[in-house]
């Protein structure tokens, strides 16, 4: 950490009565008074100015907040003969946190069922979501966007878009997270491993846009498309460059099959298909290019319909 380095200035107690000590971190708050959201007045109070304020501080913020760079330039030492008592987030490191890890990542526990590989494998997911997913999630749920492109295909360099569909013969001749584990060892478990690595991002709505859409949209493909389909849609889509969802939930039915009301009906010359209705709560449904829709048919029988997102009568909305 920056603030324990050999280069940074320290002080004694008596030298900081007019900055704030956080966790033997000296800062001074002076040009940020008036800009704290609460007010100068939060900083004034009689239990901060000088003082030790780390229960003050940590009883509002978290960790992270100190670790962003327009904070961190408001660090000017650290109190001399002191070490900071507490980290936020170590990259690739397991949390000391109680409950903060599955029981069989903690010291003293095992379990039967994940072998030395899917500790290997663990190590390597969560290496690379701590260095490239976790900051994109934090960033991409300010702005709401969906996930950068650039994290997409490095995700697709290292073929997780296709873990994340389970075990398969989709993973037949590929190279698997560099090779750590092969594709036919690959099980539920390295699955497993891959959505508990996920969800440390700590961003619920990031979690399914990070091509949650293809997690439940692509298997019906790979399951009953047809050759042709296939060709066309799935290296695309496990690639990371193309985008596709399952599109079942409507505004009257959620996602009650019985209650649908989307139709879909031939055309008079047999050619073509009219899918007619609305669907609600697709999950990447504003920005994916094929869409997988559940529909009624003339006869009265469900079917689900590939249907790409070129045609102008479709339109998309966020919620």
């Amino acid at each position: 950490m920056a603030a324990t380095t050999a280069n940074t200035k320290r002080f004694t107690r008596e030298e900081v009565a007019k900055w704030v000590i956080i966790d033997s971190r000296v800062f001074d708050l002076t040009r940020f008074k008036n800009l704290h959201p609460g007010g100068s007045n939060v900083l004034l109070d009689e239990a901060i100015p000088g003082q030790d304020a780390t229960e003050a501080f940590f009883g509002l913020h978290r960790y992270e907040v100190l670790e962003r760079p327009q904070y961190q330039r408001l660090q000017v030492g650290v109190v001399e003969g002191e070490e900071p008592q507490l980290y936020g987030m170590v990259k690739g490191k397991i949390s000391e946190v109680p409950y903060a890890e599955p029981s069989w990542l903690v010291k003293g526990y095992h379990s039967p069922y994940f072998t030395d590989n899917h500790r290997r494998f663990q190590e390597a997911i969560r290496e690379f979501f701590d260095e490239h997913v976790y900051p994109d999630a934090q960033a991409r749920e300010l702005d709401g966007k969906r996930p950068s492109q650039d994290l997409l295909d490095k995700m697709g360099a290292l073929n997780l878009h296709a873990m994340r569909m389970g075990p398969g013969k989709h993973l037949k001749g590929l190279t698997l997270m560099n090779g750590i584990v092969k594709p036919e060892e690959f099980d539920y478990f390295h699955e497993l491993i891959i959505t508990q690595e996920l969800v440390r991002c700590g961003c619920r709505g990031y979690g399914d846009g990070l091509l949650g859409g293809c997690v439940i949209g692509l298997p019906p493909v790979l399951n009953f498309g047809s050759p042709e389909l296939k060709a066309k849609v799935v290296p695309e889509v496990l690639s990371g460059k193309k985008f596709i969802c399952l599109a079942i939930s409507e505004a009257h039915a959620g996602s009650d099959v019985f209650g649908l009301q989307t139709t879909a009906t031939k055309t008079e010359d047999g050619k073509h298909w009219i899918i007619s209705g609305t669907k609600k709560w697709i999950t990447n449904g504003t920005y994916v290019q094929q869409f997988f829709v559940l529909s009624i048919l003339y006869n009265g029988a469900n079917s689900i319909m590939s249907w790409n997102c070129k045609y102008p009568a479709l339109q998309t909305t966020s919620l």
